[in-house]
Parts: structure tokens; C-alpha cells; sequence
């Protein structure tokens, strides 16, 4: 997970999280975002990368920012409950709303403007969380004109 981060690999991050998700066992999930929310704070915190949560900006709060050398990660996180035997369009269905409503949170509330000046590369990132080991990212390099 640390190359990953460090190298703006967010998918093979996905696939890191997918793997540690599915190994907690059923009966210790619960059905919240602030427990994903949680779970992903203690993973990243637990691999000694300092990550800032609910950080407050002048349209809202962000989930998490992770700042690694020379990226800024801003992270938001979605959960939709949906039963484990769902079929996978309902899944599929379900991760497309949360992560459509995670990266428009990001753009409409201008969370990259707070690092527009700090001269990192600016990535903005929503994780879906369907229970269990179900999770999906989209997530996307913030462009110039995003943060101008």
C-alpha cells in the first residue's frame, strides 16, 4: 500500500483495501460509513502515513487528506447498504450512485482549492463501501483548471 500511495497507484491501493476488507470477518462489519470510514483511517495511520480526517474547509469537511510527498489525496467516502447475494447489477448499480455522489461532493464543493497552491499534484478519490469486502474507487488527477 505505501508504493502504491506513493507512486499515485490508486488502484493497486483498491486492490490492497479490497483484500483487507474481505478478510474481516462478517459478524465484525457493521453497516455504517463511519466504520469503513474508520477502518481505512487506522490502515493508512497503522502503515505511518499521518492522514487528516474531517478536515474542514470553507464549503464543507472533507473525509481525509492524505498528503505523501509530492501528491495530495482527497478522499471521500460513500456507503449504500446492499445485502452480500445481491445480484451484481444492483451492486453495480449501487457503486456507480456512491461514487458519482462522492466525486461531485469533491468538485462542487471545491475541496482540491485548499491545495491549489501547494505545488503537489492534486488527486480526488471516492470510495464505495456495500458492506463486507464490497468496495470501488474512482478516483481521478485533478486538472489545472479544476483547482484554478
Amino acid at each position: 500500500m505505501d508504493d502504491s500511495l506513493r507512486s499515485g497507484d490508486l488502484q493497486k491501493l483498491l486492490v490492497v483495501l479490497q483484500s483487507l476488507m474481505a478478510a474481516i470477518p462478517y459478524n465484525l462489519h457493521i453497516n455504517l460509513e463511519a466504520y469503513y470510514h474508520t477502518l481505512f483511517f487506522a490502515i493508512v495511520n497503522i502503515l505511518g502515513f499521518d492522514i487528516d480526517v474531517e478536515v474542514p474547509t470553507s464549503m464543507g469537511r472533507i473525509d481525509a487528506v492524505l498528503e505523501i510527498d509530492d501528491k495530495v489525496y482527497i478522499m471521500e467516502f460513500k456507503y449504500k447498504n446492499c445485502a452480500p447475494d445481491a445480484p451484481d447489477d444492483t451492486k453495480r448499480q449501487l457503486f456507480d450512485e456512491a461514487l458519482g455522489e462522492g466525486m461531485k461532493q469533491i468538485e462542487d464543493r471545491g475541496y482540491a482549492d485548499k491545495y491549489a497552491g501547494s505545488g503537489k499534484a492534486i488527486y480526488k478519490a471516492a470510495f464505495a463501501f456495500l458492506g463486507r469486502g464490497d468496495i470501488e474507487m474512482r478516483a481521478e488527477k485533478a486538472k489545472l483548471k479544476d483547482i484554478e
